[in-house]
């Protein structure tokens, strides 16, 4: 019995040590959840502007804001206006969830309905390490369009718009080489510029047509608020050739909310011709003699004439005399003009371009060639160029660079890119890392005499 009473205390003194060494149980993972819906929800009028809200909730906390991403809906205007996010804080089937809401703004351009599809915004709960993407449910919008209206390209409405054009140079005759600038410029009472469609100015056969970006600016009094919209656009056309050119008429259709009617308003075109320079010729005859038909033809020249003719003549006599020497000159003078071309398209100043252009874009697949394309020209960063041979020098931006691209690489959603951030970490770490190479080379040898 006694050895039978040990073996029971041992039994229970080792249970007890197993108890305590035991972890406590981990905390449920952080659940998360989306809502979405339209405001109205019901059909509205095309033209009108609908709100999208979007909840985003979570069973603890969120420690970063969320990615919210901008996506487009076919013939509508989307936006995220620059406002701050409503706090949500609710109880759901006996638990509380804690979260944040947004309101994108939809502008239904035509009469149908339209398909919001599912798009992913990334989450940061509290509680993991790791982002969660969350996908918002499909939606549809229904826009109907007033009686009267079916037939418009793009219904607009509005109370009131006016358009000016201004077209410069205005004058009927041009060289070849010429660019005549067409203006037009949209203002709508009471209606945010970003709503305003853009004018349809058309490609001119014969001409080169260059499009600028469109400029768009709200009309804000005190104790109004918004009295009106602007939206300015621009194109350049350029005559490469003799001819005779039509800028055709530009006809902007709307819908005027107060009489509920179709209304149109009309721009003149303009026409246009272009040609090159005449010369003159260098030998005149008097039209007296060739009219009375003398024997022996005149010829009148003027001193000046007689300088550029001998000054021509003794220029082709040199080039002839020069004429290897001179096809040799221009042959390496060319090839050292394409050689420096050639440098300058593979330098740091185009590489940099490119990445700036590709990186207001977003696009993560075309970010990273260009920006390891910019280090390979910077010879700052290694070769094969690292962004891990950056100077950091506890920079944030260059550290969350790396990361984004580490998460991109990964398969992982990497965070949207805030590109004037980048640019100026970017920058800064070429410098620094610039001056580290300068400080840690050796000094050149001293001169021996």
């Amino acid at each position: 019995m006694t050895a039978v009473f040990l073996r029971l205390l041992l039994v229970i003194a080792w249970l007890g040590a197993a108890c305590a060494s035991a972890p406590a149980f981990a905390d449920a993972a952080p659940r998360t959840m989306v809502r979405a819906h339209l405001e109205p929800a019901g059909p509205v009028v095309a033209g009108s502007e609908i709100k999208l809200v979007v909840d985003l909730l979570t069973t603890t906390w969120f420690t970063e804001a969320p990615n919210w991403p901008l996506f487009t809906v076919p013939d509508a205007i989307v936006s995220l206006p620059d406002e701050q996010a409503d706090n949500l804080s609710e109880d759901i089937d006996g638990v509380r969830w804690f979260g944040v809401s947004r309101a994108y703004r939809i502008a239904p351009q035509a009469g149908k309905t339209f398909d919001i599809a599912p798009f992913a915004i990334t989450v940061y709960p509290g509680g993991t390490t790791t982002p969660v993407q969350v996908m918002t449910p499909a939606l549809k919008l229904v826009a109907t369009l007033p009686p009267g209206a079916e037939g418009m390209s793009t219904f607009f409405p509005t109370t009131r718009l006016m358009a000016t054009q201004t077209i410069e140079p205005s004058k009927e005759h041009i060289r070849v080489g010429d660019s005549v600038t067409r203006t037009i410029t949209q203002s709508a009472a009471g209606t945010e510029s970003m709503l305003i469609p853009p004018v349809n100015l058309s490609d001119v056969d014969g001409l080169k047509r260059y499009a600028k970006p469109p400029a768009t600016r709200n009309i804000v009094q005190d104790r109004v608020g918004l009295v009106a919209g602007e939206r300015t656009d621009s194109v350049t056309y350029t005559a490469d050739h003799n001819g005779r050119f039509t800028l055709p008429p530009v006809t902007i259709e709307w819908w005027n909310t107060k009489t509920q009617k179709k209304e149109t308003i009309a721009l003149p075109g303009m026409t246009f011709s272009a040609s090159t320079a005449r010369e003159k010729p260098l030998f005149e005859i008097p039209v007296e003699a060739m009219s009375n038909g003398f024997p022996h033809r005149i010829i009148v020249i003027h001193s000046r004439q007689v300088i550029v003719a001998c000054a021509v003549l003794l220029a082709i006599m040199l080039a002839f005399w020069a004429r290897e020497r001179v096809t040799t000159f221009l042959r390496r003078a060319w090839q050292r003009a394409i050689d420096a071309r050639k440098r300058y398209l593979e330098g740091e100043a185009v590489a940099w371009r490119r990445l700036s252009d590709v990186a207001r874009q977003g696009d993560w697949r075309r970010i990273i060639p260009a920006l390891y394309r910019w280090m390979d020209r910077t010879h700052e960063f290694g070769h094969p160029a690292r962004l891990e041979s950056a100077v950091r020098a506890d920079d944030t931006g260059v550290t969350d660079l790396i990361d984004a691209i580490g998460a991109h690489y990964a398969g992982g959603v990497a965070p949207e890119l805030h590109w004037k951030d980048a640019e100026t970490a970017l920058q800064r770490a070429e410098k620094k890392t610039r001056l580290q190479h300068q400080e840690t080379q050796p000094l050149p040898p001293l001169n021996k005499f």
